[in-house]
């Protein structure tokens, strides 16, 4: 029986199958059923972004490995038009597809993470959650900012997760929010033609 990710409690595996939460929208000019990560929302607080959208889970995206520009848009221009070409004019809830672990993560997360840094509104996002303590529930940590599950993210060989939805590095021992440029996760680059 193929696992659901919300019911993991340790992280996914490179090429194994799970049924992951996807939302039919257009993005790239290709309207598809892509995978998701947290809930719908806008980024209004510190990002100034008011667009409601979804965050794409980069683990079950298909997409070229070397390709920098297309894993800093999969980042900086998340879901938010409809599978009618709208945009503020909602997008479906959620369905659960099966999809392929293709990496760990957005291949290009550190250099995201280390641009990010040197903008003033990432950089209130980042100040304002820094030290800020992760919930844990039965399955592991919660992210403290959208509340977003991080059991199925693998911790990097220094023992930080990270939060894919807003680039925040979490200590997978204390819960604690570290401060960014400083727990830069070591993984990024594993893909399953790369063995974690």
């Amino acid at each position: 029986m193929i696992q659901r990710l919300d019911q993991l409690t340790g992280p996914v595996e490179i090429g194994k199958y799970y049924l992951v939460p996807t939302v039919r929208g257009e993005w790239d000019y290709r309207v598809r059923d892509w995978p998701v990560i947290g809930p719908s929302h806008n980024d209004s607080h510190c990002l100034d972004f008011h667009d409601v959208h979804y965050h794409f889970d980069a683990r079950f995206m298909p997409g070229p490995e070397d390709d920098e520009w297309f894993w800093r848009r999969a980042f900086a221009s998340p879901l938010m038009i409809n599978d009618k070409g709208k945009k503020n004019e909602g997008l479906p809830a959620p369905v659960w597809k099966r999809r392929r672990c293709r990496r760990l993560a957005n291949p290009f997360f550190v250099s995201m993470q280390e641009l990010a840094a040197k903008h003033q509104t990432w950089n209130c996002h980042f100040k304002y959650w820094e030290g800020k303590q992760a919930r844990r529930d039965d399955r592991g940590w919660v992210c403290p900012h959208r509340n977003v599950s991080l059991a199925d993210q693998a911790p990097d060989s220094s023992g930080v997760i990270f939060c894919p939805l807003h680039l925040l590095c979490i200590d997978a021992e204390t819960g604690k929010v570290l401060p960014a440029i400083k727990a830069v996760p070591s993984f990024a680059k594993a893909t399953e033609d790369q063995p974690a």
